[in-house]
């Protein structure tokens, strides 16, 4: 029986490439898959009585515009989630976002959230032509495919050019974030909205895109996030 074409070139292309893990550069057994299932399992998970996760939890429902927060891994400087996070923004592994997604969205099922719909944090147009994608409709998307819950990339949109957050202070990042996001869509009203990013470190910009979301008439915001950092 004849190879099908496509299986032929992903032969061939995990030969010229060998498929490598994103992390420790193990060699994979499929071509389709980006991180070993050990370095997965290497990374520290959220869990209800994590001060991290505490204390995140604590700013942004304190606002009154986040309901609840899930999340699913503690980033942490140079350990194995900033390399996948790293291959997933800025080496075009578009597949290890909804990979993320798939699993936030186990975990969200564990959990029994449901919502209306997914609202992935939305790149400026500038940024979004400079990448080509969006990470965090990427993980979105993947969450979408588990629960089943619609994903709705055109309720918000960013207004405003901001800088990267990663250098900024507390005061500089809420200053950076004050009405970057703007919402004109009726159907966020009354509705229970997921909101989608990577990674939250002080919670700036799920604030900011999540007052948009309430200004508009959302009922509840629940924030959800790859991960959390310090």
């Amino acid at each position: 029986m004849p190879i099908p074409i496509r299986s032929f070139i992903d032969a061939l292309l995990d030969f010229v490439y060998p498929p490598l893990c994103a992390v420790c550069a193990r060699l994979l057994d499929n071509g389709r898959v980006y991180v070993c299932p050990e370095c997965w399992e290497s990374i520290e998970k959220i869990h209800a009585h994590l001060p991290l996760y505490l204390e995140t939890r604590n700013n942004l429902v304190v606002t009154e515009v986040v309901d609840e927060l899930v999340s699913l891994f503690v980033f942490e400087k140079e350990g194995a989630f900033q390399k996948i996070v790293h291959s997933l923004k800025y080496s075009g592994v578009q597949a290890l976002g909804v990979d993320i997604g798939r699993q936030l969205g186990a975990l969200l099922n564990e959990k029994g959230v449901r919502a209306d719909a997914l609202v992935p944090i939305p790149l400026h147009k500038r940024k979004l032509r400079e990448r080509g994608y969006n990470q965090a409709e990427l993980i979105a998307r993947g969450i979408s495919e588990v629960t089943r819950i619609p994903l709705r990339s055109d309720m918000i949109r960013r207004k405003k050019f901001t800088q990267t957050q990663t250098t900024l202070s507390l005061e500089e990042r809420r200053n950076n974030m004050e009405e970057a996001f703007f919402c004109e869509s009726s159907e966020v009203r009354g509705k229970t909205i997921i909101l989608v990013d990577d990674i939250i470190t002080t919670g700036s910009t799920i604030q900011s895109c999540a007052s948009a979301l309430k200004k508009a008439g959302a009922l509840r915001i629940i924030a959800a996030s790859a991960a959390l950092a310090e």
